[in-house]
C-alpha cells in the first residue's frame, strides 16, 4: 500500500515553498521595495537637498564676500597708492604701506569672511613692496615669492570685466593642505592681492549627517577623497549639485534609492499588514504540511523507541517502509540496520568466545618457558663442572636476558637494572665475538637510579657491535656516557667503527621489519616512538656519524630519579 503516490516529501516543500513565494514574496517586493521606496527617497531626499543647500548657500554667502573684500583692495586708494611705489627704500613707501595695511585691516575686521581667512598678501611683482594681512596662519618674508612661484600665478586670468578669480587650492604655507584661494589685481600699477581661506569654511558639510555621501569638485578634482566607484551606479544612488561660487566647482550629494528606514506612519501600516498576512500563511502552510508528515514519523518514532528499550535489533517493522518519500526510505535504512546490527552482535558474542579460547592457549604456552630457563641453568652448572668458562658465561647471561625479556619490554628501571642487562648481553657476545670488542662505561654514580625504559641501549650495542665494529674486521671500543643537561638525561653509545654517511643516517629510522641478528625486536626505530610517546616530541634518539671514523648515538629523555617508599 502505497501513501501520496508520486510525490516525495521534497517535492511537497519545494511546491510549498513555490506557492509562498508567489503568494507572498512577490507582492511583498512590489509593495514594500516600490510604493515604500519611491515615499521614503523622496522624502528623504527632498529633506537631504534643503539642508545641503542651506549649507552651501552659506558657503557661497563667505565666498562672495571675499571676492567683495578682494575687489575693495584691488579699488582703494590707500592700497593703490602704496603699489605705486618700486621699492621699500623710497621715500613715503613705508608709510604708505603703513596706510594701506590699516585701511586692509579695518575693512576686514568688519567682513563676515574674517572667520575662516588665513591671510591677505598685497604684493608688486618685480620689486620688494608687500603687506600681509593675517587671521588663521602665521606671515612669513617670502610668502609673495612662494605665491608667485605657483602654477595658478603663473597662468592666472581673469574673466572680461572681472578684477578677482577663486580657486579651490592648497595653503601657501602648508602644502596639500586644502584651502580657498582668491587673486584680486589692481587696474593700474600691476598690483595683486592674494587672499587665502581655511578649509573650515567646509565644515558644515562635514558635521551633516550624510556626509559620507558629500563630495566637493573642482576643475575634475575631489575632496576630501575621491569618489568611490559604488556611488555612480544609478540604480541605488541619485547624485544632486550644488554650484559654489568658485567656478568650475561643486558639492555633490549621493542620495541612497534603498534606504532600509521607514519614514511614514502610512508606510509602516502597510509593512505591518504584509507582515502579518504572510505569516498567517505561512502557518497555515506549515500546519498543513505537518499533519502529512506526522502519521509516518509516529510510526518511526514508535519502532526506534522499541528497539532502544528492548535491543531487540532482529525485529523488523515492514510498516515503516511504505511509501516512496524520504521518511519512507528512512525506515527501509533503520530495518537494515537493525538487521546489521543483530548480525554484529552474533559476530562480537562468537569474537568474545574465541578471544577467550586464545587467552587460555596463551596461559598454557606461558608454562613452557620456565623448561627453557631450567634447561639453560643446567647447561651452566654442567659448563662450570667441566670448566668451559665460555659456554658458563653464555648460559648464564642468555638465561637472564630472557627471563628480563619474558617480563615486556614496556617497564621502566633505572639506568643500573638497564646496564645489568646489557652486562648479560656483552657476556654472550664475548663469546661468540671472542673479545674483538671492549665496552667502556663512562656514567656517574650519582645517575645510576635516573628512569629509562628497559631494552634503550642493548639495541643501540647491538648495532654498534653489529654494524659498527664487525664490519672493520678489527678490536673496536664502544663508549657508553651519560649527564643531565638541565632538566633532560643525555646517554650517549660511541664506536669507532665504520660509521656512516648522511644518507644513510638519513634513513636510518625508516626501517620496516628487525634484522636477522635483532635480539630483541626492539629496533632503533621503535626505541624513537617509545620515547617520543612517553616524553613527547622534544625528546628521542639522534644519531651522529663520520664515514670511516665514529658512530654516535644519542639518547635524550627526561633526568627523573626513582624514589624508594619508606616508612615515616
Amino acid at each position: 500500500m502505497h501513501h501520496h503516490s508520486g510525490r516525495t516529501l521534497k517535492a511537497r516543500i519545494l511546491i510549498s515553498v513555490i506557492i509562498c513565494f508567489l503568494i507572498v514574496s512577490i507582492p511583498c517586493f512590489f509593495i514594500l521595495f516600490s510604493h515604500m521606496n519611491n515615499l521614503v527617497f523622496q522624502e528623504s531626499s527632498a529633506a537631504g537637498n534643503a539642508r545641503v543647500m542651506d549649507i552651501v548657500d552659506e558657503i557661497n554667502e563667505n565666498l562672495e564676500s571675499v571676492i567683495t573684500a578682494v575687489a575693495w583692495i584691488a579699488d582703494e586708494d590707500s592700497v593703490r597708492d602704496a603699489l605705486s611705489y618700486s621699492s621699500m627704500s623710497e621715500p613715503g613707501a613705508a608709510l604708505a604701506i603703513l596706510d594701506a595695511q590699516n585701511d586692509v585691516s579695518t575693512f576686514m575686521t568688519g567682513s563676515i569672511a574674517s572667520e575662516y581667512l588665513n591671510k591677505i598678501v598685497v604684493f608688486k611683482p618685480g620689486t620688494d613692496i608687500s603687506f600681509e594681512f593675517v587671521r588663521g596662519r602665521s606671515g612669513w618674508l617670502n610668502d609673495s615669492d612662494s605665491i608667485m612661484s605657483t602654477d595658478e600665478f603663473d597662468n592666472l586670468s581673469f574673466p572680461t570685466g572681472s578684477v578677482v578669480r577663486l580657486f579651490l587650492s592648497e595653503t601657501v604655507n602648508l602644502p596639500e593642505e586644502l584651502a580657498v584661494v582668491a587673486y584680486g589685481r589692481t587696474r593700474e600699477n600691476d598690483g595683486y592681492i592674494y587672499a587665502e581661506l581655511s578649509s573650515d569654511i567646509f565644515d558644515s558639510l562635514y558635521s551633516y549627517a550624510d556626509a559620507n555621501n558629500i563630495f566637493i569638485v573642482s576643475d575634475g578634482q575631489e575632496y576630501p577623497e575621491s569618489i568611490p566607484e559604488s556611488f555612480f551606479d544609478e540604480n541605488k544612488w541619485t547624485a544632486y549639485n550644488f554650484p559654489l561660487s568658485i567656478p568650475d566647482s561643486y558639492v555633490i550629494q549621493f542620495i541612497d534609492r534603498s534606504p532600509l528606514r521607514i519614514a511614514s506612519s502610512y508606510g509602516l501600516a502597510v509593512f505591518i499588514a504584509i507582515i502579518l498576512a504572510s505569516t498567517i500563511l505561512f502557518v497555515i502552510i506549515s500546519f498543513i504540511l505537518s499533519r502529512s508528515l506526522t502519521k509516518a514519523t509516529r510510526k518511526l518514532e514508535k519502532h526506534i523507541g522499541y528497539l532502544t528499550v528492548t535491543n531487540d535489533f532482529g525485529y523488523v517493522d515492514k510498516s515503516i517502509e511504505e511509501g516512496d518519500d524520504e521518511i519512507a526510505a528512512i525506515g527501509h535504512i533503520v530495518n537494515k540496520m537493525s538487521v546489521s546490527i543483530s548480525e554484529l552482535l552474533k559476530r562480537n558474542e562468537k569474537l568474545f568466545e574465541e578471544k577467550k579460547k586464545m587467552e587460555m592457549d596463551m596461559l598454557q604456552m606461558q608454562v613452557n618457558p620456565h623448561f627453557l630457563y631450567n634447561t639453560l641453568e643446567s647447561i651452566h652448572y654442567l659448563a662450570e663442572v667441566q670448566k668451559d668458562d665460555g659456554i658458563a658465561h653464555m648460559a648464564r647471561g642468555l638465561s637472564t636476558l630472557l627471563r628480563n625479556m619474558a617480563k615486556g619490554s614496556g617497564d621502566i628501571i633505572t639506568l643500573s637494572e638497564e646496564l645489568s642487562l646489557l652486562s648479560d648481553y656483552d657476556e654472550i657476545q664475548q663469546v661468540r665475538y671472542m673479545g674483538m670488542y671492549e665496552i667502556a662505561y663512562c656514567i656517574p654514580e650519582d645517575l645510576m637510579n635516573m628512569r629509562i625504559q628497559k631494552f634503550t641501549l642493548q639495541p643501540l650495542v647491538e648495532n654498534a657491535i653489529f654494524h659498527g665494529v664487525e664490519p672493520t674486521g678489527r678490536f673496536g671500543m664502544i663508549t657508553i656516557s651519560a649527564v643531565v643537561d638541565g632538566l633532560d638525561l643525555i646517554i650517549t653509545v660511541h664506536d669507532d667503527g665504520i660509521g656512516m654517511n648522511s644518507d644513510e643516517i638519513a634513513h636510518i629510522f625508516d626501517e620496516k621489519k628487525h634484522s636477522k641478528t635483532d635480539m630483541t625486536g626492539v629496533g632503533v626505530r621503535n626505541i624513537n616512538e617509545r620515547i617520543k610517546l612517553m616524553y613527547g616530541n622534544g625528546y628521542g634518539l639522534s644519531f651522529r656519524s663520520e664515514k670511516g671514523k665514529y658512530t654516535e648515538a644519542v639518547v635524550k629523555i627526561k633526568a627523573e630519579r626513582y624514589v624508594q617508599d619508606t616508612d615515616s
